[in-house]
């Protein structure tokens, strides 16, 4: 008999909340006469690539054995530290919605890839700097490029 792990519950939920946006999505208007594809498609796109996701984390957990026993508690330091990380890209996610207003797209959008791609990577070496400047330098022009020229969608 399957039992509900945490993959399985965390595929299902995110199935139930990918079915049911996309099904809201019929809510957004149609196209206007100088948007060709209309404001539904980007985050119908995004639902499907997220309930793909979904299915193969269900998918995957099916194959896996038993899951591991739980780890023993921690206190709330250990917890801290042990998430810093994540709690840091909270954080500045919301720093980063914050200036978007302030200084636009593009220089608020810089800063936060360049930031969150630090604390992922680390920055230990040369390289880690070079592909965290290039993939920013790179990626935050060509979504601007894409959402500006080629769907026609306005950014801050």
């Amino acid at each position: 008999m399957l039992t509900l792990t945490k993959d399985r519950a965390l595929a299902l939920v995110m199935l139930v909340i990918a079915g049911i946006m996309l099904a809201e999505t019929r809510h957004i208007r149609p196209p206007t006469s100088w948007q060709p594809y209309g404001s539904a498609l980007f985050p119908r796109i995004l639902l499907v690539v997220i309930g793909l996701l979904a299915l193969l984390i269900l998918i995957r957990s099916l194959f896996q054995g038993a899951p591991p026993r739980e780890a023993p508690r921690r206190s709330f330091r250990e917890w801290l530290a042990h998430h810093r990380i994540v709690l840091s890209l909270f954080a500045l996610f919301g720093a980063y919605a914050l200036l978007l207003p302030l200084l636009g797209y593009i220089i608020s959008t810089l800063a936060f890839m360049v930031s969150a791609l630090a604390l992922l990577l680390g920055v230990d070496h040369w390289r880690k700097w070079a592909l965290n400047l290039g993939v920013s330098f790179t990626l935050v022009p060509l979504v601007y490029v894409i959402f500006r020229y080629g769907l026609r969608v306005w950014l801050p």
